[in-house]
Order: structure tokens, then sequence, then C-alpha cells
């Protein structure tokens, strides 16, 4: 496992605040996606901090980040329109420092509503992975045409995406969505983040795999 660099991404609304890990080789790159800035989602919360660095264990590349507005970044919130841009900024950096390898795209409940709307408009990313599928707060209107790997890591107890909700939407998608289930767990996954991190690495490596 790498040590952590901070540094600043240019972003549309200013630069953006930002941790990579690097790998000698890495089996692709991983940009995530924090939770709601509004209640108090940062590039720090447990569940990121913890995805983040056994990815970068797993042997990718990862950069995690603030969304406009959050810690050391510029600009304000908007509501996951400019967010959305946010990701593609990170991307196409993330991109640009370790070309040839595919792009992954992980995000938690916030995060995954953004990840989400960029990868349906880039084709060029190779995955999503969602944490926290937050589908009674948005209604991810066109993920069904996503058309690439997709998973979603999700506690049992999760308010925001019951577990029969969130199968059906998965069902739809082509390929068929893959669940990753936290058993017990409401959608802060309270005390199980580093189980968490395991599933989605393991989630990632199989979007790379199958």
């Amino acid at each position: 496992m790498s040590d952590v660099q901070k540094l600043f991404i240019a972003g549309p609304a200013g630069r953006l605040e930002a941790a990579l890990r690097t790998s000698d080789s890495p089996r692709a790159a991983v940009v995530l996606a924090h939770p709601h800035p509004l209640y108090g989602g940062t590039l720090h919360n447990p569940v990121i901090f913890h995805a983040d660095r056994e990815l970068n264990r797993a042997g990718f590349t990862t950069v995690r980040f603030n969304f406009r507005g959050v810690g050391e970044s510029e600009g304000m919130h908007d509501d996951a329109r400019g967010e959305v841009q946010d990701v593609a900024a990170v991307a196409s950096w993330l991109r640009a420092l370790v070309p040839r390898v595919p792009l992954v795209l992980v995000g938690y409940s916030f995060g995954s509503r953004c990840v989400v709307q960029y990868a349906l408009t880039d084709p060029t990313v190779a995955a999503v992975v969602a944490i926290g599928f937050p589908n009674r707060v948005w209604s991810f209107e066109g993920i069904e045409a996503l058309g690439r790997p997709f998973a979603a890591v999700q506690g049992t107890k999760d308010e925001f995406g019951p577990i029969p909700e969130v199968e059906k939407i998965l069902a739809k998608m082509s390929p068929p969505g893959v669940l990753y289930k936290i058993e017990g767990a409401p959608h802060l996954f309270p005390g199980r983040a580093p189980e968490t991190a395991a599933q989605v690495v393991k989630a990632v490596e199989a979007t790379l795999t199958g």
C-alpha cells in the first residue's frame, strides 16, 4: 500500500482537494466519490477511506476527492449537477495519470448518483460500483442503459435502498448488476467500514474480470 499524496485537481468550479495512492503496475484506476456534502460527506468518510486503502493494497491506483465546496475544494454545492462535472474532471485527470488501464468509478450514496450520471455520458468508463445505492432518494433514470459491469454494495437494513428494490433495478440492467450484501448494516455502515471496504474490493475485481 502506498502513502497518500495530498494534491489539488483543476475542476470546473475551482480546484478540488484530492488524495492519491499509486500502484507501480496498476490493474486499474479507481475514482472514489464521497456521500452527501450537506450531511457530513467528505473524502475522509470511513467507508471511502477504507475502500480507498484496500483497493490500493489490492493493486489499484486510487484517488478520492472532495466535491466542490467541501474541505479545501473550491466552489459551492450544486445538488449533483456541478458535482457530476467534478467527477468528470477527476476521472479525466486520473486517466491521464494512469493511461491504458481500465477506469472504474466508485461512489457512496450521493457519490453513487454522481458517478452513475457521469458514466452514462462517458462510454470509456469500464465499470461502476455503488455503495449504499440510494434508489429511494434518487431515481437513477437511464441506469438500465449503462451497458457496463455494475455492482452495488448494500447493507441489508439500508433505509434508502431496500434490498428487494435494489435487486429489481440490478436485474433490469444489461449486463445484470451484482449485489454484495452487508448483513444487518444500515445506510451509514456504522462500525462496518472495513467489512464494507472488503466487499468493494471484491466488487471492483469482479467487474473487471467478469
